[in-house]
């Protein structure tokens, strides 16, 4: 009956945690879309300053100390995420190839820049938020491998035209584009990647497991997805979302990289890329 009771309070202790976790990931990544103009940068700025003041609160309590790390991961995204933002209002237009390539490449520099330096501060390294080699054969064969896949999409363009809007895809229209595709897609890749998956983790595994903090990276990152325009498929393309964020998170537990899931990352992008550069 005793270790039944010590059963029940650990389950009971970690669905607490994953719905804690959860809530503060849908108000970082999903909750600023359904609160519009001004309302929503005030939003963030003060989620920022929250997260932050609770970060700093853990960190100074003893008996709660070790939940520090997860919440400060919290204040980094919500900051990333304000200063993402910012580079959307600020940063080129997304009218030409040209500016959706620079402006996803300023994005990136928004993320990584600040992601990188709070972890230092906060004294972790950086194969916390899995920036280190791990397990890099492996990592660049499932990395290299999807992403071929998924660059066979420029000679055969069905999906990125049905899913993805696509108009009047050729082989000949693409080949230009394609310097301009892998820019956009790895610089994408390392951004998500890490904002998404790297930063947290690591994080949440001591409290809930490898397997169910995959789970719900995965969750957050599908939702994050709701208000995307470029597809008229929007519920199919969140169940392959939502399937396809089990199976990067999966990827970087295994190699102990971003690498690999970056690269994979990358490689679905494309198939968007090439319908939303069409009809630019």
């Amino acid at each position: 009956m005793l270790e039944l009771s010590e059963f029940a309070r650990t389950r009971n202790m970690r669905l607490g945690l994953f719905t804690l976790f959860l809530i503060c990931g849908l108000s970082i990544f999903v909750a600023p879309t359904f609160i519009p103009g001004d309302f929503g940068t005030i939003y963030i700025t003060g989620l920022t300053v929250l997260f932050l003041l609770s970060a700093m609160w853990l960190r100074s309590n003893e008996r709660l100390h070790k939940y520090f790390q997860v919440f400060f991961a919290f204040f980094v995204a919500s900051l990333v995420h304000f200063l993402h933002h910012a580079v959307l209002v600020l940063g080129w237009s997304d009218a030409t190839i040209e500016g959706l390539v620079f402006g996803t490449i300023l994005r990136t520099l928004s993320v990584v820049v600040p992601v990188v330096l709070l972890t230092k501060i906060s004294g972790n390294d950086m194969a916390s938020i899995y920036l280190k080699k791990g397990r890099l054969r492996l990592g660049l064969v499932i990395g290299l491998a999807t992403f071929l896949f998924f660059l066979s999409s420029v000679f055969t363009p069905q999906v990125a035209t049905e899913m993805f809007g696509g108009q009047n895809l050729t082989f000949e229209r693409v080949i230009p584009w394609l310097p301009w595709i892998l820019a956009l897609v790895l610089s994408n890749g390392v951004r998500e990647e890490l904002w998404h998956r790297g930063l947290f983790l690591k994080k949440y595994e001591p409290f809930l497991g490898a397997k169910t903090s995959n789970l719900l990276q995965a969750i957050i990152f599908s939702l994050w997805h709701l208000d995307v325009q470029y597809t008229p498929f929007l519920l199919v393309f969140l169940v392959i979302v939502f399937f396809g964020a089990l199976a990067l998170g999966f990827v970087m537990q295994k190699t102990d990289s971003l690498l690999g899931s970056a690269i994979f990352h990358a490689g679905s992008d494309i198939p968007i890329i090439m319908g939303i550069f069409s009809n630019l």
